[in-house]
């Protein structure tokens, strides 16, 4: 894996990340656990790929274009208002598909010998805690909707710097 793909991915967790601490503590908390549950079917279904299958669902084109869109959802929800405003905030991302996939075609290719099982509620405990620590910093950090407006402009141009060099 390259740096800017690594970017790239470190990039939709953070946009995500902030976009979840925007919300409600409850939206907040019901969201990582879902995260949590994804990476630990997505651990049992990385187990049965191959690398190149693998290869060829993370590092595709249409995951950065989705990636984009999904950026510019969280840039209309910053000046959006009204009826609009209120039907775009209940949107939290759904690209933390793609880090959380690669976390679970690591976490099923490093435990050999073992029953997936294991590495699939590793992978789920540590989507948990890593990403409810990480936006409870950016509660405690206030941010806010001008910090997912300067993240999803970060973001969306890493999609293109990404998508020029793929």
């Amino acid at each position: 894996m390259s740096l800017v793909q690594l970017i790239f991915f470190i990039a939709i967790a953070f946009a995500a990340i902030v976009r979840v601490s925007i919300l409600s503590q409850k939206a907040g908390i019901m969201i990582v656990v879902c995260w949590g549950i994804l990476a630990v079917f997505l651990t049992f279904y990385m187990s049965g790929l191959t690398p190149d299958e693998i290869a060829g669902l993370l590092y595709a084109r249409t995951l950065v274009v989705c990636e984009f869109v999904e950026l510019l959802v969280f840039v209309a929800m910053v000046f959006s208002s009204g009826s609009v405003g209120r039907i775009i905030g209940y949107y939290p991302g759904i690209m933390i598909l793609a880090p959380i996939a690669l976390l679970s075609s690591v976490a099923s290719r490093s435990f050999p010998g073992l029953d997936f099982t294991i590495p699939a509620l590793l992978a789920g405990i540590s989507v948990c805690v890593v990403s409810a620590s990480l936006v409870f910093l950016c509660r405690c950090l206030r941010l806010g909707k001008d910090s997912l407006y300067k993240v999803s402009l970060i973001g969306i141009l890493i999609c293109i710097i990404y998508y020029g060099l793929s």
